[in-house]
């Protein structure tokens, strides 16, 4: 029983890692479909990001040292 739980807890841990490398979006990240414009803007900055699917990368220009990760 101790083993699967640590095994379950390196799973979460995996998991979180692999999240945080996929996206750049930080807590404030708030993206809001504009679904007559076709367009996602984020709440917080104000960025603006054409398109169908929801963005996966901040915007905003003070965080813009992270974008390329």
């Amino acid at each position: 029983m101790p083993i699967l739980l640590l095994i379950l807890l390196a799973g979460v841990f995996a998991y979180f890692i692999w999240r945080r490398s996929t996206s750049t979006l930080s807590r404030n990240c708030r993206w809001r479909a504009e679904r007559s414009k076709r367009q996602w803007r984020c709440t917080y900055c104000g960025a603006v990001q054409p398109g169908e699917a929801q963005p996966r990368h901040c915007l905003n220009p003070a965080r813009s040292g992270r974008a390329g990760r």
